[in-house]
């Protein structure tokens, strides 16, 4: 007999208090057992826009009850954010870490199927002082939407974006040291480099991840087709650990450091093409470009007629995205935002411009409307 469902509210899962109802997905697949606490407001936000269900046989409402509340993309990916960060620093002792990341997985597959081009730039415009975190969020989204094109199977899907979200678990406080410092990693920071995929693995293991797909991605998300990568030097790694590698090389060569610069997606880009012997060692370097094109929403560029604008979305091709300018080529801000269609001569970008070198204002909710 089918279950009657009940969508629930906000109000109605309270933090801090075991749930006195099972709760359930869309589908009908169970998500927490009855007695389940739910512990942040990040992992009730992230929780509720899964969409929870309970028995309506079960509650003393017939009606379901409505949010009054508008959907915000970017608020939910700082909930995201938030959640992922809160699981990796308390592995050891988080409940149910392995089902956590897998609910925090299936959220990231649904928005990057539903809004691409807003999940994308939602993860380019946050804030980078958390940079550990937002770059594995970063690389989830990449691998989602290129597995996706490739048309892998939505489980094997979620093992892979497991993956991307776990692969720096053990050396996140390192990640976020070298993000800021401004020479060489020493000597011994290179050692925590080099034993980071093994020990996240064993700490994955301990944690009750049981994915072998999973475990293997994150073992060898450093190796290389034809030996020379870490730790082992495996010759023929797994699809999903190059697919991550792939995502996780261009995500840190357009993201900004203390001791460079950000190179522009245009040449992260042709490095890993090159890299790649073409495309020979790595055909995910061809269809990552082809799927999110050269200049990502979130991307500040620069306009043939001197204006500046913002990418909202891809194009029809990689190097048309949809712009709306921003700023006069005399350097004054439009009272509203103008829509360039860069495919049209005098609208063509020429050039990417770091974000920091940018004082504007922009209404993200209003650019990025739910669709």
């Amino acid at each position: 007999m089918t279950m009657a469902k009940h969508r629930i509210a906000a109000r109605q899962l309270l933090i801090n208090e075991p749930l006195p109802w099972d709760v359930f997905d869309e589908s009908g697949a169970l998500l927490l057992c009855q007695g389940y606490v739910v512990t942040r407001e990040s992992q009730r936000e992230v929780l509720m826009a899964r969409g929870l269900y309970v028995d309506e046989a079960l509650l003393s409402v017939s009606k379901p009850v409505k949010e009054n509340r508008e959907f915000d993309p970017f608020r939910l990916w700082d909930s995201v954010i938030n959640e992922l960060e809160a699981l990796l620093q308390n592995i050891r002792s988080e409940k149910d870490f392995r089902g956590q990341i897998e609910n925090l997985a299936k959220l990231i597959q649904t928005l990057a199927r539903r809004s691409p081009d807003t999940a994308l730039a939602a993860i380019i415009l946050t804030d980078q002082r958390r940079y550990p975190i937002i770059h594995s969020i970063h690389v989830a989204v990449l691998v989602e939407l290129v597995a996706a094109r490739l048309e892998w199977q939505p489980a094997r899907r979620i093992s892979l974006i497991c993956a991307a979200l776990t692969q720096n678990l053990a050396m996140t406080t390192l990640q976020m040291t070298l993000c800021t410092q401004r020479i060489a990693p020493s000597l011994a920071q290179r050692a925590e480099i080099q034993r980071h995929p093994k020990l996240a693995h064993e700490m994955l293991m301990a944690a009750g991840v049981k994915d072998p797909l999973w475990l293997r991605a994150v073992l060898e998300h450093h190796e290389s087709v034809g030996g020379g990568g870490y730790p082992f030097g495996i010759v023929v790694p797994s699809d999903e650990a190059l697919l991550i590698q792939t995502a996780d090389v261009f995500s840190a060569k357009v993201s900004p450091r203390a001791a460079r610069k950000p190179v522009t997606p245009q040449e992260a880009a042709k490095s890993l093409y090159l890299g790649s012997g073409g495309g020979e060692k790595n055909p995910y370097v061809a269809v990552l470009i082809k799927e999110i094109g050269i200049f990502p929403p979130g991307t500040f560029v620069r306009l043939a007629n001197g204006e500046t604008g913002l990418v909202t979305r891809r194009g029809p091709n990689a190097n048309t995205p949809e712009v709306i300018s921003l700023i006069s080529p005399q350097g004054m801000s439009y009272a509203a935002p103008l829509v360039r269609l860069t495919e049209n001569k005098g609208h063509e970008v020429t050039s990417v411009i770091p974000r920091d070198q940018l004082k504007v204002e922009i209404n993200v909710s209003r650019i990025w409307r739910k669709e």
